[in-house]
């Protein structure tokens, strides 16, 4: 399960007790931070990881560390703002939406008779985001209230919404005639020195109209390594499971963490079981480029003669590679063509539109006037005894979870309102035009009329 921890170990983060505490605890908050999870959960395990660790003197990464004891007594925001090189032009609303790629797995699905392909398929279009995994930059936070939107040419809509800042929750919802998608992400952290492990706390619901189906997905957690010296590279390792929360059918699949000399890397295997648990389907793959099913005995051992199918390929890459790894899909992502983007839309971002130009230095100007911005309504509203109201998704702690989901608790419940479906069509602008321009999630129009982008 995502929520499962591994024990700490000792090496690297004891050595920054020397600093003191308070030193501690903020090397601990600012490398998070570089990494693109500031506001999330940090435990502080000892980690014999990093003492493993191959010591760069040329590592951008390891430098910037070292300099961490300069800061000592310094506001953490200086910090923040600086480090645009660990970034791609990316908010983490884009990455939710990358599993919008392969919707033709689910429309698959809605054609499909059998309820263990069925099934599959479904698993299918969730191999979406895992070959993203692999990128080693660190997208942007969203601004509360930021979103994205999407649609595509199949009658695909999406929206997804900053809803919470501490702790950060993003919410997403995706519709089209065959099915319809929600998703809320709460992950979590945990720091090991020269490593992170990356837990996807969130809820991950698909709900197919033509069967009346609906799906829950709990995907397998993430490690960061050598995020301080070496070559930094993502895992994504452990159970994978997939329930027909209508049906007790299920999909599970082991992701195999990646052992000495890469043996193992990518590797998933796993089996669709029917209602008893009796196994249906044998799943085998990897994750960053494709996956297949084919019929088996209870024994999960492929039938005689059965065919092999594949579920899901990875699309080609570019074949004009960016230094951040990003797919074509990804690239349209960041791209305004086709649309009239809301103010509040992360193409408008002026930070993120900055450093895709690759403009480090606007960049990280754009960003601290952001994260300023942020306080400065976070302080108005705390003036004012008003609370956030996001403005397409609610809170529905009263909502029942399945059995493999996370607890309201855990990972808070929210629901799709239906506003942004009402909203009227707004004419197409020139690709281009909304990058970095007019970017405006605010509540408090008042304190922003100086400078919307900042």
């Amino acid at each position: 399960m995502a929520g499962n921890e591994k024990s700490a170990s000792e090496g690297i983060f004891g050595t920054l007790a020397s600093w003191g505490g308070s030193a501690l605890e903020y090397a601990s908050t600012s490398i998070n931070s570089l990494l693109g999870y500031e506001d999330l959960e940090i435990v502080n395990p000892d980690s014999t990881e990093a003492e493993q660790a191959t010591q760069d003197s040329n590592d951008q990464r390891q430098q910037e560390f070292t300099n961490y004891k300069d800061y000592i007594g310094m506001d953490i925001t200086s910090l923040v703002a600086l480090p645009v090189w660990i970034m791609m032009p990316f908010s983490m609303l884009q990455n939710i939406s990358e599993i919008m790629e392969y919707t033709d797995r689910l429309e698959k699905a809605a054609k499909t008779e059998d309820p263990y392909e069925r099934l599959a398929w479904v698993i299918g279009f969730t191999m979406g985001p895992f070959p993203g995994n692999e990128r080693t930059w660190k997208p942007f936070n969203p601004i509360l209230g930021e979103t994205f939107e999407l649609g595509m040419e199949n009658g695909l809509k999406f929206i997804a919404e900053q809803v919470s800042h501490h702790p950060p929750v993003g919410a997403a919802h995706a519709e089209n005639k065959d099915w319809e998608y929600d998703m809320v992400s709460a992950p979590t952290t945990k720091f090991l020195g020269n490593s992170i492990d990356i837990y996807p706390i969130g809820r991950t619901r698909i709900w197919l109209k033509s069967t009346g189906e609906v799906f829950s997905l709990v995907p397998p957690n993430c490690k960061a390594h050598n995020v301080i010296v070496g070559r930094t590279w993502v895992d994504s390792a452990g159970d994978f499971t997939l329930l027909n929360a209508t049906t007790g059918a299920k999909g599970s699949m082991y992701f195999t963490p990646c052992g000495w000399f890469g043996s193992g890397h990518h590797e998933i295997s796993g089996h669709v079981t029917d209602e008893e648990g009796k196994k249906r389907i044998a799943l085998t793959g990897m994750w960053n480029s494709y996956l297949d099913m084919q019929k088996c005995d209870e024994e999960g051992t492929p039938l005689p003669g059965s065919e092999l199918v594949r579920l899901w390929t990875c699309s080609e890459k570019p074949a004009d590679p960016d230094k951040y790894g990003f797919s074509n899909f990804a690239r349209m992502l960041m791209s305004g063509k086709g649309l009239n983007p809301l103010p509040s839309d992360s193409r408008r971002r002026p930070d993120r539109a900055a450093l895709q130009m690759g403009d480090h230095g606007v960049s990280g100007q754009h960003k601290y006037q952001l994260e300023e911005a942020q306080r400065a309504e976070k302080r108005e509203r705390e003036k004012r005894g008003d609370k956030w109201q996001p403005r397409f998704f609610r809170r529905t702690p009263e909502k029942e979870t399945f059995c493999n989901e996370f607890s309201d608790e855990q990972c808070p419940l929210w629901e799709f309102n239906g506003e942004y479906m009402k909203l009227e069509p707004r004419p197409a602008m020139p690709e281009g035009d909304c990058a970095g321009k007019d970017f405006f999630p605010w509540q408090y129009p008042e304190l922003h009329r100086k400078g919307q982008s900042s």
